[in-house]
């Protein structure tokens, strides 16, 4: 039979197995509220990363406009991509977690292309500087613009949440001076 001090050594034990437990799954439980209801950023602090042989480049947003609204547009930058080269684009969570859209715009209009990518399925995007020709002994079309569109909410001047329609540009091509 087990003596009195081993018995109360062993109900010591299992309430502080038992608080710990409680204590882990509080923590727990605490921990996913907040990575649940944290803020996702506004639609102005987020950036794609863009990589050439030229460099490396943060985009910001060209347009960020609530439906209805005129929308402003900021300047384009332009990273070099020659015609041989690639452009890497890496698409941000708060992006790619949603429905976005890919822009690509050739110096010759037939070889535009706008593709649709759904949430969680593309996080990076490898552009070629220049596509097949069209025509048989054409000019290869040369990449001139990218656009990354999409859907996003974030807070109007009264601090409530609303939609907006949110454009990334990149130019990859200098232009020529006037």
């Amino acid at each position: 039979m087990a003596s009195r001090k081993t018995k109360r050594k062993n109900i010591i034990q299992i309430i502080s197995l038992a608080l710990a437990v409680v204590i882990v799954v509080v923590i727990s439980v605490l921990f996913q509220q907040w990575w649940n209801n944290r803020p996702d950023p506004e639609p102005a602090e987020i950036s794609i990363a863009a990589s050439a042989p030229a460099g490396e480049l943060e985009v910001f947003p060209f347009s960020i406009c609530e439906p209805g609204v005129e929308c402003p547009e900021n300047e384009v930058p332009t990273l070099n991509v020659g015609a041989d080269e690639e452009l890497h684009l890496t698409i941000p969570e708060s992006i790619y977690d949603h429905d976005w859209y890919l822009l690509t715009i050739y110096d010759d209009p037939a070889a535009n292309d706008e593709a649709y990518h759904g949430a969680n399925e593309t996080t990076e995007v490898t552009l070629p500087g220049s596509v097949d020709p069209l025509e048989d002994g054409g000019e290869r079309p040369r990449l001139v613009v990218v656009e990354i569109s999409a859907i996003m909410i974030g807070h109007d001047s009264n601090g409530e949440e609303t939609p907006y329609t949110v454009t990334w540009s990149l130019s990859t091509m200098e232009q020529a001076a006037e």
